[in-house]
């Protein structure tokens, strides 16, 4: 008896098998990354041109032969199908186009927010123009013949000629109740 000899057995380094490893699963991530705008896009850019050619089809068979009962077939298989094709199509191509318009108007308020943090950390709460804005909210108009006290923001004065009211004489008016000027 002849002794059959095993192969042997060569052992691969541990950093071949580590960047092999990493490089199937990295491929692996690159494959799954299927965006939902990205399957609207690659499907409605299909649907399109295999409605066109669909509809080419349909008309060819229809306008080679002379039986109105094929060339109805024809039309149904041929130009109500390629339509139906196209029109899928185009609406997915519709919604790719408003998934990137969504991503586009989440990622500028993005930017606006961030733009408005700097500008407030900047601006402090010791700023002075920060400090005039609230001493103006403490002002208190009433209109020439009036008996309500307001805001001068209070849409109910605006365009109307105005005086500023003392705060110790605002109690004597009735508070508007739109602008809440008392409370």
């Amino acid at each position: 008896m002849t002794a059959v000899a095993e192969p042997s057995r060569t052992t691969v380094p541990r950093s071949r098998q580590r960047s092999l490893v990493e490089a199937i699963s990295a491929m692996r991530g690159r494959l799954l990354k299927i965006t939902l705008e990205g399957l609207f896009l690659t499907v409605g850019a299909l649907c399109l041109p295999i409605g066109v050619v669909t509809i080419i089809l349909g008309w060819y068979g229809a306008a080679h032969t002379g039986h109105v009962y094929e060339q109805n077939d024809y039309l149904i298989s041929g130009g109500l199908l390629g339509l139906g094709i196209i029109f899928i199509g185009g609406f997915l191509y519709f919604g790719y186009w408003m998934t990137r318009q969504i991503r586009a108007t989440e990622t500028t308020g993005q930017q606006t927010l961030r733009a408005l943090e700097r500008l407030e950390g900047r601006i402090g709460p010791g700023t002075p123009g920060v400090a005039g804005a609230t001493a103006a909210s403490s002002v208190l108009v009433v209109t020439e013949h009036g008996s309500m006290v307001h805001r001068p923001t209070c849409p109910a004065v605006a365009d109307r000629n105005v005086r500023i009211v003392d705060q110790s004489r605002a109690g004597d008016y009735r508070p508007c109740a739109v602008c809440e000027p008392l409370g």
